[in-house]
């Protein structure tokens, strides 16, 4: 009963933990402040909507316990979102965002926008972090990476979706720069994922649409201009916005998104010549 509740005392503040230190930076951004404030509730929701999908297929894979219902992939998730909030309130408190005079609305703004990399980073660190008695971690599949992947592209992209400086770089930005800057993106994401060698990790082929470096680089930066779009729509980046405009913001951010869904591809591997054979 005590090893019981110490190991889970011991996960909920290594989840704590790493939801903290990846929700840090956002939590000293001004812009997220007051985009929390000025965004539309329904917004809010809409985006912790897809963090709380991201967080459940995330855990799904590889989350914080290795064998378990759906129930309790459930419970599990909505913790992690659950902790994301309270760790988000009790920081924009300390940190003197929210007070006795701030009203509901634009606390409820701020804690819901800070929550979402917090718990996101809460289910890394339970994963990642934690010790694996089993001795390694079993392949994951390429849909499941693009999966993940989406999870690390809001992660990064919600960094600077809310500033003024990507909305600069979208306006000037000329087609031919857009084209180039989408070439290095595919080329950054397809090195850093297949040949870059982190981990040690092996990666097999096989007959699947998804199962060549090429095709899944390509998923997951289609995946990544979604997200960014997501969140450029989401902060009013494309309200009133030429297509020219869009289009360049959404590249420009694609980029952040597609380093993060390639980061997050990378920390649940893939399928290792071990697993393959079995």
């Amino acid at each position: 009963m005590n090893e019981s509740l110490t190991e889970s005392a011991r996960d909920f503040i290594r989840a704590a933990a790493g939801g903290l230190v990846i929700g840090l930076p956002l939590l000293y951004t001004m812009e997220v402040w007051w985009h929390g404030f000025i965004l539309p509730p329904w917004k809010v929701l809409l985006l912790l909507g897809v963090a709380y999908l991201i967080v459940i297929a995330f855990n799904a894979i590889s989350g914080f316990r290795r064998e378990r219902t759906f129930t309790e992939l459930i419970v599990d998730s909505t913790a992690a979102l659950g902790l994301g909030v309270v760790i988000a309130f009790v920081a924009l408190l300390v940190l003197g965002q929210i007070d006795g005079s701030t009203s509901l609305r634009d606390a409820a703004g701020k804690v819901g926008l800070e929550a979402i990399p917090i718990a996101f980073g809460a289910s890394l660190a339970a994963t990642e972090l934690g010790g694996d008695e089993s001795g390694g971690r079993s392949g994951t599949g390429p849909f499941e990476r693009v999966l993940v992947g989406a999870g690390g592209a809001l992660l990064f992209a919600l960094n600077l979706a809310p500033t003024e400086e990507l909305v600069m770089l979208g306006i000037v930005a000329s087609p031919g720069l857009l084209i180039v800057v989408v070439g290095a993106t595919l080329l950054l994401t397809l090195a850093l994922v297949f040949y870059a060698d982190f981990g040690g990790r092996k990666r097999v082929k096989g007959d699947g649409p998804l199962e060549h470096p090429w095709s899944e680089t390509l998923a997951a930066y289609a995946v990544s201009l979604g997200v960014a779009l997501l969140l450029l729509w989401a902060f009013g980046r494309t309200d009133d916005a030429s297509g020219q405009s869009v289009a360049g913001m959404t590249v420009m951010l694609a980029v952040m998104a597609s380093v993060g869904a390639a980061i997050a591809r990378l920390l649940v591997g893939g399928h290792d010549e071990a697993g393959q054979d079995k």
